[in-house]
């Protein structure tokens, strides 16, 4: 199933950029949160930052998802990747000047969390669009598995160049990490039948710049409602609600437990935060390869029981090993969440895949109500305490909601 996805050229080419934008906000997340921990010796600004990248998702998921329904994706996709290096570029100068503040690095952070915005409401929407149906969930998971092997990945770079040369060797990697994803969109090229489709109704290009903009709120408004109405995307949209408020954001405090209990250093806190990448990336793997159409539910559940079930681990472990052990247990069930996150999604929407895929990112945005509700916790208790805390109210509301949708089918 995996080699039958890589023989597709667009579909190389666009997970290709994703590899190259995920290795580059790996990189940004674990270098900034070093800036907050190490240059400024603020634990909570951690969460803020977090926050800050996840912002675009509830502010600007669903429009840009609509957008992407009026305009040509790769478009959008072309224009926001470009924006990313414009101001990765800036970071690199201010770094080497010896400018760089706080304020720039939530500036960036928001930034490129659009970009992270366009990757997931766009790209895969358009990956998914240039793959065969029985290759679903195997692209997805290949889409997942980039994604995650880029948090193993960056963390490491991350570590090692902070170590060595501080956030400019980490910020010009990541410059060229846009640089070659902005490049593989550039030669992107559908072949000719979705060329037609895409510009077929016998509009023109002036047309279509002039009036993509009429009626967007009420064509979101209507997407909203067309939702609502679908049980089975009813379902996935409040699970991905309850993981990014109460799971989610606990990723954000990997880092700061590392440094405050388990005390590490630098590389090996860039080693702790690779582990959930590596967990996910193993899961993935095996997700690849089997394809399973007909458990997408199951799995889509059990992957978010598992993720929680690692960070509990997690908070309670004494040492580098079984931190990285317990992270890496919770990866291998991410992995099943996130991938059949987007094939559900994708198979319940029989047209506006945009519009869905743009509600599903505002979803995934709500991370920074979490992000938030711990930066307060954590001024109160220890930051151990705070991951049970969350993992304890996340798997209750789990708990909830898989009870009403059983007994909603039941009826």
């Amino acid at each position: 199933m995996i080699k039958e996805c890589f023989k597709n050229k667009d579909f190389r080419i666009l997970w290709g950029a994703g590899c190259m934008t995920g290795i580059a906000r790996a990189m940004e997340f674990l270098a900034l949160s070093l800036y907050a921990l190490q240059e400024l010796g603020i634990p909570y600004l951690v969460t803020v930052i977090f926050a800050a990248r996840m912002l675009p998702m509830s502010l600007l998921g669903i429009v840009i998802g609509t957008i992407s329904e009026r305009v040509s994706p790769i478009l959008v996709i072309k224009n926001i990747y470009l924006l990313s290096n414009i101001f990765t570029g800036m970071a690199v100068i201010l770094v080497f000047t010896d400018n760089f503040n706080m304020l720039f690095a939530f500036i960036l952070a928001f930034v490129n969390g659009i970009t992270w915005v366009v990757d997931l409401a766009v790209r895969r929407r358009v990956l998914a669009d240039n793959i065969k149906k029985k290759l679903l969930s195997s692209s997805l998971a290949m889409e997942t598995l980039s994604n995650n092997a880029t948090r193993l990945i960056g963390p490491i770079f991350a570590g090692t160049l902070y170590t060595l040369v501080g956030l400019t060797g980490i910020f010009s990697l990541q410059f060229i990490m846009y640089l070659l994803a902005l490049g593989l969109i550039i030669v992107f090229k559908k072949n000719s039948n979705k060329d037609t489709a895409l510009n077929s109704g016998q509009k023109n290009p002036l047309a279509i710049k002039e009036h993509w903009a009429h009626g967007l709120l009420n064509e979101i408004l209507k997407t909203g409602k067309s939702v609502y109405s679908l049980v089975s995307l009813r379902m996935v949209l409040i699970t991905t609600l309850i993981f990014n408020i109460f799971g989610f954001p606990l990723v954000s405090l990997i880092p700061v437990l590392g440094r405050e209990k388990l005390l590490l250093s630098e590389f090996n806190i860039g080693i702790l935060a690779s582990s959930e990448g590596l967990g996910a990336l193993i899961g993935a793997l095996i997700i690849g390869n089997l394809s399973p159409q007909k458990y997408l539910s199951i799995i889509f559940i059990t992957g978010v029981s598992g993720f929680f079930l690692g960070m509990f681990l997690f908070s309670y472990s004494p040492s580098l090993i079984l931190a990285f052990i317990s992270l890496t247990f919770g990866g291998i069930f991410l992995s099943g969440f996130s991938t059949m996150q987007g094939a559900l999604v994708y198979q319940a929407s029989n047209k506006s895949k945009g519009n869905n895929f743009g509600i599903l990112v505002t979803c995934i945005g709500t991370a920074p109500i979490g992000l938030m509700n711990l930066s307060w916790i954590m001024t109160l208790i220890s930051v151990d305490r705070t991951i049970q805390i969350n993992v304890f109210l996340g798997l209750l509301c789990l708990l909830i909601t898989i009870f009403y949708f059983f007994f909603k089918r039941s009826d």
